[in-house]
């Protein structure tokens, strides 16, 4: 029989200064070289039980934490050192565990740490990269890479210190179908080298045949505790799945047509013109003599690899970079990168550097158009965090919102800019199918109302509900591999 290596019995927590156990009675048992997803909606307690397995709880977030738990045969709570050397994190957002400045340092960093000799050390990063498709990115700086290689970068690092256990958070948040599909492979590959796999994921799909267990929590409870490579299928079947707001399990691509045959059957809302950009003028070109046009009325999905040039591209069109040749028509008037950013909504990835106001409803109404009445702006405000989930949490702090809570704010604060051109940057990468299916829908509204949007994403349960079109960005003579 394989060794036990996560045994968990009656685990509740209660964070510092808060009476609802976020956390409450959570028992399971995984085995070495077993795969487990723990699932459910937003602010179910996912994050919470994945703070517990690699010691974050109780050594930084202090709080209550009550039951029983043993890693790889030891009584926690353990030192954080400890845990560490056992339990690999992987976290959604790459920037937050990146210590080094070049790929091939920053996945040999771990083993530096517990000095690993240097021929072990070179033999396991090697393999590594391998293994996660980066071998010829070895040497470059991890600021030129796109979110989804730096997310593979950080996987590469937790893959080369040999953990027992692998703890993921959103780990496809940031990846394209073809790498999350190869992601699959990884986690099939550690399963056999013994490795016991935690994954944290609102999107179920890639995980079809992968995953031994399925662990669904809501309100910090166990609602669900399926076994079996066939678990996930059988939680298709279970009639709580649309009531739970979960992610589909059965998802497929959706065939889009390309948005230049919309051209001349529905009015063009923004137009490229022999556009062509290089962030410095020793690096390549990302784009060279690129024209396209995005039609009005209608949500364009720009698709391509990880680190094609998909963000840049949306960094020009809303202004923060300026082409160093070509020019960007919006409503048939050529407009400067100023007159852009009046009249585009961008929402990023990177949600914490859009949020800067005192409260959630201060951030939405600082987001509204100056020439609207106060009235009017404050009815906006309203509605937005009606529809959205976030009246409760008016009064506060934006930082102090979850993951999902912020991501669903930021879009929200876009829409109150009622901009000609809406840009989104992966809205959905960590919401809970419930909310996924509210953006999807206020995006086709904002779309019917002669709204133009550009929708950056891998998620290909938003692109079957929400795009209508596609814009293909590729890595060929006009997008290179060069800075994003």
């Amino acid at each position: 029989m394989k060794d036990v290596l996560i045994r968990a019995g009656d685990l509740a927590y209660t964070y510092p200064f808060q009476r609802e156990r976020a956390l409450d009675g959570v028992s399971f048992e995984l085995r070495r070289g077993e795969a487990m997803l723990v699932t459910g909606p937003s602010g179910c307690g996912k994050s919470t039980l994945m703070r517990i397995l690699n010691g974050l709880i109780p050594e930084h977030f202090r709080g209550t934490l009550e039951g029983s738990l043993e890693i790889c045969g030891e009584k926690c709570p353990a030192s954080l050192e400890r845990i560490s050397r056992r339990v690999g994190t992987v976290l959604q957002n790459p920037e937050e565990q990146i210590m080094a400045t070049v790929v091939e340092e920053e996945v040999a960093l771990a083993l530096e740490w517990q000095s690993v000799p240097r021929a072990e050390m070179r033999k396991r990063v090697d393999g590594a990269l391998r293994v996660m498709d980066l071998s010829d990115l070895a040497g470059r700086s991890v600021f030129s890479l796109s979110s989804g290689e730096r997310q593979k970068c950080v996987i590469a690092s937790v893959v080369a210190a040999s953990a027992d256990i692998v703890v993921m958070d959103e780990p496809t948040a940031n990846l394209s179908p073809e790498a999350t599909e190869d992601l699959a492979g990884i986690v099939a590959r550690l399963k056999e080298r013994g490795v016991a796999v935690v994954i944290v994921d609102h999107r179920l799909y890639w995980l079809r045949g992968v995953v031994d267990k399925v662990l669904v929590l809501n309100d910090g409870k166990t609602v669900a505790a399926l076994e079996g490579l066939d678990s996930l299928e059988r939680l298709g079947n279970l009639e709580s799945l649309d009531s739970l707001g979960l992610r589909r399990i059965d998802v497929s691509r959706p065939d889009l047509r390309d948005a230049a045959a919309l051209s001349g059957t529905v009015p063009t809302s923004v137009v490229l013109r022999d556009l062509s950009f290089r962030y410095t003028r020793r690096s390549r070109w990302i784009y060279r003599g690129v024209s396209a046009a995005l039609p009005r009325g209608k949500i364009t999905a720009v698709v391509g690899a990880n680190g094609a040039g998909k963000t840049t591209l949306a960094r020009l069109l809303c202004g923060l970079l300026r082409p160093a040749s070509g020019e960007i028509e919006i409503d048939s008037v050529a407009c400067p990168p100023r007159r852009r950013r009046n009249n585009v909504a961008f929402v990023m990835q990177q949600m914490d550097i859009q949020l800067y106001m005192r409260t959630v409803e201060e951030e939405l109404l600082f987001s509204a158009p100056r020439s609207v009445p106060k009235a009017e702006r404050r009815e906006d405000a309203a509605r937005w965090l009606e529809v959205f989930g976030l009246s409760h949490l008016k009064d506060r702090h934006p930082h102090s919102l979850s993951g999902g809570e912020k991501q669903r704010l930021v879009v929200a604060c876009a829409l109150m800019k009622r901009p000609s051109l809406l840009i989104l940057d992966e809205p959905t990468s960590g919401l809970d199918g419930r909310n996924m299916r509210i953006i999807a829908r206020e995006l086709r509204e904002y779309a019917s109302r002669g709204g133009t949007v550009l929708l950056i994403t891998h998620d290909l349960e938003l692109l079957s509900l929400a795009a209508d079109c596609r814009l293909e960005i590729a890595r060929t003579a006009e997008v290179q591999e060069g800075e994003r």
